[in-house]
């Protein structure tokens, strides 16, 4: 930046390009250090699958998960090349689900004793629980198949992502870590002075991927039949949040944080504590081409299925973005893509009264491209494997039960997860009923459980504090160095006025020490991961 001082007359617009570049970098510095994590990732994450596929597009999946070999209406989405095998007519089923989750993120870091969020003060000690409440009431899907004597058709409508929205009352640590070192900041600039923190703030995501799929199919041999197809999908999606009023702990009182760096006379500092706001829709397009496979030995079915990766792209909205994050910046294009999936099923009939069944998935994940390839944090694809069995009491009741495991490519490290958007690995149960009401008309009930399995990232530097600090740090000292080494001739040129200097100086030194703290200064902490999740549902099936 040396280049931009010379010693003349006629160097006052390159000043003026300095003084522009080191005021921009305090306000760069504000916005890195406190806005960087601010809405990073609010998404609904999946029911079952991989990072944004639902499976759950049934009842009959709810009582027994394992459903890919099955031969029955909701093949139309697990296993379309089986739709051949029903009898032949037009096929309907109709579905509710209510699915309601919570995500619990247990944190700890040094920074949260000394807050107030919401007019709550923390709870002793460093360890705070961040809890996340997401529900979605009506999750409708629609199955509709038409059969003939070699060819067949389906059609499916669901919800194939997301599905209902997420609510953190009182905001995220992902945020509130940042938030808590204003203490520590203020702690190097003027000791003692700042004994506490306090902010009011709020999260939420919604989600919903509709998708709608059609299939064609036809019996090659009496045994086997094949299918082509393809969902459209479509994603709409809002991300709204606020982090407001945030002021510091004083001998005189609570006072707000902007009035304090400004007392310091350290006016350009007060950007790093003013509110923050978010209001941004997104939403895309994108196709999923499917094949499919169905072959009967006897009383065995076996079939496979191949969904290729959907290209997705999503253009923000943004009725406000004070966030500081480009990723929400109006008229822009995220990648979202929804990864590959193959799957592969057996059923086998014991008895004309005993179905057992198999599954298994696997979802490309690795292979989706996400907003700023975060997909590259991920070890390998997810997989899944399920099992169930069904049971004929009589000719009107059947019962079921079935159980799933779930897996994440997630690595060690756990870089591909945030608060917002985190899954773990678990294992699910699911149990329900099938009843005749009439010899066409059959109703499903059913209740699903999925227990997952917590999962510790521990952080030398939680949330990159540190390493956003000084990412922020080393290019303004740099600036300011400029200025301040060159100080005596500015001002003896008239490029510079000495009350400027002095503020410069003040900035230039405040900024030496920030520096100098933070290198001492232990910001290792952790965030612990925690879901559960609940679904019931109805379903209706009618032949005719």
């Amino acid at each position: 930046m040396r280049k931009f001082i010379r010693l003349n007359p006629n160097a006052s617009a390159n000043l003026n390009e300095t003084e522009k570049s080191v005021r921009f970098s305090f306000r760069s510095l504000a916005k890195g250090l406190l806005a960087a994590a601010l809405f990073a990732g609010i998404t609904i994450p999946a029911t079952a699958g991989g990072f944004l596929t639902n499976t759950n597009q049934s009842v009959s999946f709810l009582r027994n998960p394992a459903r890919d070999g099955y031969i029955s209406i909701d093949a139309a989405y697990s296993n379309p090349a089986g739709i051949g095998f029903l009898s032949n007519g037009w096929h309907l089923g109709v579905d509710i689900q209510s699915a309601y989750q919570s995500r619990t993120i247990t944190s700890m870091f040094s920074g949260y004793s000394l807050g107030t969020v919401n007019g709550v003060q923390n709870p002793a000690g460093n360890v705070k629980k961040f809890d996340g409440k997401a529900k979605a009431p009506v999750i409708p899907s629609f199955d509709l198949a038409r059969v003939g004597d070699k060819w067949f058709a389906s059609f499916h409508f669901g919800i194939t992502g997301g599905g209902g929205k997420c609510n953190f009352g009182d905001g995220l640590g992902l945020f509130e870590s940042q938030v808590a070192m204003v203490p520590t900041l203020v702690s190097v600039l003027a000791p003692g002075a700042v004994t506490g923190y306090s902010m009011d703030t709020h999260m939420q995501g919604r989600q919903y991927y509709f998708g709608g799929q059609v299939g064609v199919g036809y019996k090659i041999l009496p045994n086997l039949s094949v299918s082509v197809g393809g969902r459209v999908v479509y994603a709409n999606c809002n991300y709204y949040g606020y982090v407001r009023d945030i002021s510091v702990q004083t001998a005189a009182g609570t006072i707000p944080a902007t009035t304090f760096f400004e007392s310091q006379g350290l006016p350009d500092f007060s950007a790093l504590v003013t509110d923050k706001e978010l209001n941004c829709d997104q939403s895309g397009w994108g196709f999923t081409p499917i094949i499919g496979v169905d072959y009967k030995i006897g009383d065995l079915n076996l079939a496979a299925k191949y969904e290729f990766k959907t290209r997705m792209r999503l253009k923000n909205q943004s009725g406000v973005n004070t966030s500081g994050l480009s990723e929400y910046d109006d008229g822009k294009k995220i990648a979202a893509d929804i990864p590959a999936i193959l799957t592969l099923g057996a059923c086998y009939e014991l008895l004309d009264k005993i179905r057992f069944s198999g599954g298994f998935h696997y979802y490309f994940d690795k292979q989706a491209t996400q907003y700023e390839h975060k997909e590259k944090y991920l070890d390998g694809g997810s997989w899944e494997v399920l099992a169930g069995v069904e049971y004929d009491i009589n000719k009107r009741w059947t019962v079921s039960a079935g159980w799933q495991t779930t897996n994440y490519g997630l690595g060690d490290e756990g870089k591909f997860l945030t608060n917002l958007s985190f899954v773990t690995n678990s294992n699910s149960i699911g149990f329900g009923a099938r009843f005749q009401l009439k010899e066409k008309v059959a109703i499903n009930i059913a209740y699903f459980k999925t227990i997952y399995k917590h999962y510790k990232k521990d952080m030398q530097d939680y949330n990159d504090i540190k390493s956003t600090f000084n990412e922020k740090l080393t290019p303004m000292l740099s600036q300011l160095k400029t200025i301040v080494d060159n100080g005596e001739a500015l001002v003896a040129s008239g490029q510079i006025t000495s009350e400027r200097l002095a503020t410069v100086t003040a900035e230039y030194q405040a900024a030496q020490a920030i520096a100098q703290g933070l290198s001492s200064y232990s910001t290792a902490g952790y965030d612990t991961f925690h879901r559960t999740n609940d679904v019931f549902g109805v379903g209706l099936e009618i032949d005719f």
